[in-house]
């Protein structure tokens, strides 16, 4: 079970599977690298699968920097030096997809392209943005048990899978949770999509009507080719409600681009 190292670092934790292209996956807070357990299984037939817990969740270690999207970007950079990765597809998963943009501006050579599901590059609409003030809410109020029942609920069907999504999401301290939660908020990488000149492939659920719209700024925005695939019978939880079609569309994706 590998870890990255580095002096007065935090120990971030990722697993890694399979031959090929490169692709490494980015959960949303708390989530852990158990929110792509079926995309692993599925994909790492034909690539090099990456998965990672964010500093301060799941296996990974927190130091005393400021959270910032900056630093999680260095992680998941940090991330592939220590698997031996010169650049990779990076995917992400809701607010995970925030990280994943900040890598791309970021660390341009690093990323070969970039896939989002569910992927903002702000926090604009009244709905998104009252999911997170309530996240907040919840995380000040140390309620992470509620909010690991919550996700977990949302995201698995199996008893034993919302269980185990359920047990990692509660190894998180709700304060970093807040401050997680907080960011993300905040965070906007619209202005800067311009510097995104890799490949992007935007995966919406057909009934994640709050985001959708967020398709018209990475079309006109970024500078790479954008492709964008519309998952039927689904909301959010692409990745784990989903997982078979996102597995097609993402190895078709990886496999005739790159």
């Amino acid at each position: 079970m590998p870890w990255t190292t580095g002096r007065k670092k935090a120990a971030i934790y990722y697993e890694k599977e399979g031959k090929g292209i490169p692709l490494l996956f980015v959960h949303p807070p708390s989530m852990g690298h158990v929110t792509f357990r079926r995309q692993k299984t599925g994909l790492a037939k034909y690539f090099t699968v990456i998965t990672m817990d964010l500093r301060g969740n799941g296996r990974s270690n927190h130091d005393n920097q400021p959270l910032t999207m900056e630093l999680l970007a260095d992680d998941v950079v940090r991330v592939l030096d220590a698997a031996k990765v010169k650049n990779a597809v990076i995917c992400g998963y809701s607010n995970g997809g925030s990280i994943v943009q900040e890598t791309a501006i970021r660390y341009p050579c690093r990323v070969r392209g970039i896939i989002l599901m569910g992927g903002f590059s702000e926090v604009n609409s009244f709905l998104l943005r009252n999911e997170f003030r309530l996240g907040i809410l919840a995380a000040k109020a140390k309620q992470i048990s509620l909010i690991a029942a919550v996700l977990s609920l949302a995201h698995e069907r199996e008893a034993s899978k919302k269980e185990d999504l359920s047990s990692y999401i509660k190894k998180m301290s709700p304060k970093l949770l807040e401050e997680y939660y907080r960011l993300g908020l905040a965070y906007t990488a619209t202005d800067r999509l311009h510097k995104i000149h890799c490949p992007v492939l935007l995966l919406y659920g057909n009934r994640d009507d709050y985001v959708h719209h967020y398709r018209h700024a990475f079309r006109t925005c970024a500078s790479g080719p954008v492709h964008t695939v519309l998952v039927g019978d689904v909301g959010h939880q692409l990745p784990t409600k989903r997982a078979s079609a996102v597995k097609q569309v993402v190895r078709q994706f990886v496999a005739g681009r790159f």
